[in-house]
C-alpha cells in the first residue's frame, strides 16, 4: 500500500492543483492520489464531497 493511499483513508487528501474548475459559484477539485471529488468550502479549505452511488440506491459516498 502507498503512503499517499494512507494518507487518504485517514481525511488527508491532496489538492490536484491542475484539476481545479468552477461550477455554478463553487470551487471543485479532486485528490491528487484516490481522486475522490472534492469541494472548497473557505479559502485554502477542501472538504470531501458528498456524491450519490450512480443512483442505484441512496447511499451517499
Amino acid at each position: 500500500m502507498k503512503i499517499g493511499y494512507l494518507a487518504c483513508a485517514f481525511g488527508r487528501h491532496r489538492v490536484d492543483q491542475d484539476a481545479i474548475r468552477r461550477v455554478t459559484g463553487g470551487v471543485v477539485a479532486r485528490c491528487g492520489r484516490c481522486s475522490t471529488p472534492l469541494e472548497q468550502v473557505a479559502p485554502n479549505y477542501w472538504e470531501v464531497q458528498q456524491v450519490r452511488d450512480a443512483g442505484l440506491s441512496h447511499r451517499l459516498r
